[in-house]
């Protein structure tokens, strides 16, 4: 009986001791593996669990979900896939969980909902049960709701501290009166953001801003004049993120305006400095996050701006200079952390950028012409390079080939990196560079390939690596359907494998259990 007693003992405290530690780890994998040490881990783990990611179309029992996690503050239901909407656009309906979320989740506070069908009924069913308690309401890349909908959000969820809006189906959203009444009901409302949608008076806005000037401290609008959000802007003085597609104003016209003096990230469809000196220089040197459309041409390059932004982080531009731009954000834009980059640039760009904003955690250019010694130069600088995506356009392809050696040296010099997007023209990485992806990718999570490849081999060798790789998209690559299937079980963290040619489409998945 000692040596039991003992053990029941020694198990207790180590109980008491997970009840300490759990909270204290945050990653979710992680969670993961500390429920599947036993039961009893699980059951601690359930309880304990704040935040929630569900992707509907592997988990779709929503009454499970809420005895799994009784204590949930945070969900987030995710639909398919991009790639895969398409092809189940019929059945990730959303109303089941909303159903669920009626009945349950009582201590709810924060909701995503992301690629699913979303209905008007939905959005009122849960405005009326859970509206009152809801701080965070998301809604991305859905489709199915209307202005009737976000009425019942409106007038229910006066909580609300964060509100974000981005539809597939934008003419769904044809007017703007829930605003209004969004405005009479909200005075903690922080983040709101309706860049998809039609805001045709601007008077809605303006009292938004003013019954949440103590609160708003971020706006992202559709379409909109700067000069008629002059008096939104007035009000909104602890506003730090301003995002609108700009409809062009004389410079005449804007003359005392003044964005809000804490702004600190800017997404705007246009916005040379040549324009609009009076109104964007005086505080570019407090821009952390720049986000720019396509420049107009009349008006030259972005260039002006970016060397008078030295603690830019993000930037996303469509500008015109090309390998001028990235040299000059490379020798100016120290801090950067994000770039994208659209339109075109070469490898004297791509060299002159990994050298100079070594803090680069995320890259996504485009470019005309590509060489090893600039995929090298990438491995020896950006060290802390997380997700990198590279596109060579078809029509004028690459003059050194082929990058596997490239390849290889930004895989072993950037060890953080979890997304890698590939997309070459005229087989610009053989077999041997997919070999080296899965030699040397361990940390990958997502891999996306486009005209890779010159045989099934490159597939196979690829598969015997990347032990943590999740995603898998292929594109135009010289592999048939059995090896790509065949391929999903060699990684058993793979969840999804995406296949596209000139003249089928392939699909595997790992679970088993899906019928396609």
């Amino acid at each position: 009986m000692a040596p039991t007693k003992h053990k029941l003992e020694k198990t207790n405290v180590g109980e008491e001791v997970l009840d300490l530690v759990i909270p204290y780890i945050h990653n979710a994998e992680d969670r993961n593996c500390v429920s599947l040490v036993s039961r009893r881990f699980c059951e601690i783990d359930g309880i304990m669990r704040k935040r929630v990611t569900v992707h509907t179309l592997y988990y779709t029992n929503p009454a499970s979900l809420s005895k799994r996690f009784p204590f949930i503050e945070s969900l987030t239901l995710k639909g398919p896939p991009s790639d895969f909407t398409r092809t189940f656009h019929h059945d990730n309906r959303i109303t089941p969980w909303i159903e669920q979320l009626a009945l349950e989740f009582k201590y709810l506070k924060e909701l995503h909902i992301r690629r699913l069908v979303v209905h008007d009924e939905d959005l009122e069913t849960l405005a009326r049960t859970r509206g009152k308690d809801l701080r965070i309401l998301k809604i991305k890349l859905c489709k199915g709701f209307s202005t009737d909908g976000l009425m019942h959000v409106s007038k229910y969820c006066n909580q609300l501290k964060t509100l974000c809006l981005v539809s597939y189906v934008y003419n769904a959203l044809k007017d703007d009166i829930w605003i209004h009444q969004l405005a009479l009901n909200s005075t903690v409302l922080e983040r709101f953001h309706v860049r998809n949608t039609n805001i045709s008076n601007t008077e809605h806005l303006t009292l938004l801003a003013k019954n949440c000037c103590n609160s708003l401290v971020s706006l992202k609008i559709g379409a909109c004049s700067l000069r008629k959000l002059v008096d939104a802007f007035r009000y909104a003085v602890r506003l730090e993120h301003f995002g609108g597609g700009l409809i062009y104003d004389e410079e005449s016209v804007l003359v005392g305006f003044q964005f809000p003096p804490n702004t600190h990230s800017l997404s705007i469809g246009d916005l040379p400095g040549t324009r609009y000196s009076s109104t964007v220089v005086p505080f570019l040197n407090q821009i952390r996050k720049l986000k720019l459309g396509l420049c107009s041409v009349d008006y030259g390059c972005h260039c002006l701006l970016f060397n008078r932004c030295p603690n830019l982080e993000v930037l996303y531009s469509q500008d015109h200079c090309e390998d001028r731009g990235l040299q000059v954000i490379g020798q100016f834009c120290k801090k950067l952390r994000k770039f994208t980059y659209t339109l075109l640039a070469t490898h004297v760009g791509l060299i002159a950028l990994a050298k100079g904003c070594t803090n680069l955690e995320s890259l996504d250019v485009n470019f005309t012409d590509i060489s090893n010694e600039a995929l090298e130069c990438v491995g020896t600088h950006l060290k802390n390079l997380r997700d990198f995506r590279i596109r060579v356009v078809k029509e004028i392809g690459i003059r050194y080939l082929p990058l596997d050696n490239g390849v290889r040296a930004t895989l072993m010099g950037c060890k953080k990196l979890e997304r890698l997007h590939i997309s070459h023209w005229y087989k610009g990485l053989t077999d041997v560079g997919l070999e080296y992806i899965g030699k040397h990718g361990a940390n990958l999570r997502s891999l996306s390939l486009t005209h890779i490849g010159n045989s099934n081999a490159g597939l196979v060798k690829l598969s015997k690596g990347c032990r943590k790789l999740r995603k898998l998209n292929l594109r135009g690559c010289p592999f048939n359907e059995q090896v790509v299937t065949t391929s999903v079980f060699h990684i058993p963290s793979r969840r999804y494998v995406w296949g596209k040619s000139s003249d089928r489409t392939v699909l595997a998945l790992i679970r088993p259990e899906f019928q396609l």
